[in-house]
């Protein structure tokens, strides 16, 4: 797993602390298939059987994934996250960005962060607690329809994952990371928006913003 550094509070004009990013974590599931060779079997018998390519939803899978972030918000007496088309809209941006310049980061390949993703949308995030105005944050991730793929007399017979698979390995892989997981158990993110994109050679790029 790895982590960007956190991003330090910056003065507004109206002398307000606003944080544009108070955590920008970023995880790489070790779900992307490690690819194996099975030895000759002695007979035609012993082989796999070839399953199809699972037909997995991005959007629904963006809800499976809003659904247990949410559960794990109530198993901590926080309020549930609305889900928002306009963050989800954002955050599809994001993850089809990542995939077709093929790389994995909040910032992209020109240096714009999420924080600009937010204006090139239209929309605001600007929530005061205190002296400090909270301007919104970042999850994303990386996942994969299969978990790994064996190869038999050069026929390759991957391991499929289903979306539920994916959306509880995605869910519980923030939660196990300390900077996902105050993303997603911060009391004062009232919305969220995720955004899926799923590559033809079947990488799941996963994106989730808050405010």
């Amino acid at each position: 797993m790895t982590f960007d550094r956190p991003i330090m509070p910056f003065r507004s004009p109206n002398g307000l602390s606003r944080i544009g990013r108070f955590t920008r974590p970023l995880l790489l599931l070790f779900l992307l298939a490690a690819c194996q060779t099975a030895r000759q079997p002695a007979s035609s018998g012993q082989l796999p059987s070839k399953q199809p390519k699972p037909a997995i939803s991005a959007p629904k899978l963006e809800k499976r994934i809003h659904a247990l972030i949410n559960r794990e918000r109530a198993a901590q007496r926080l309020s549930p996250l609305a889900w928002d088309d306009a963050l989800a809209r954002v955050a599809r941006g994001h993850s089809k960005d990542m995939a077709g310049r093929d790389y994995f980061s909040h910032d992209s390949p020109d240096g714009r962060d999420f924080s600009f993703r937010y204006r090139q949308q239209g929309y605001t995030c600007a929530i005061r607690i205190g002296n400090t105005i909270h301007a919104g944050a970042e999850n994303i991730a990386l996942n994969s329809l299969y978990r790994s793929i064996t190869t038999i007399n050069g026929v390759a017979y991957p391991d499929w994952n289903t979306a539920d698979q994916i959306a509880q390995s995605v869910a519980q892989g923030w939660m196990n990371s300390p900077g996902h997981r105050k993303n997603i158990l911060t009391p004062h993110w009232m919305n969220q928006g995720i955004g899926v994109f799923i590559t033809t050679d079947g990488k799941v790029y996963i994106t989730q913003n808050f405010c």
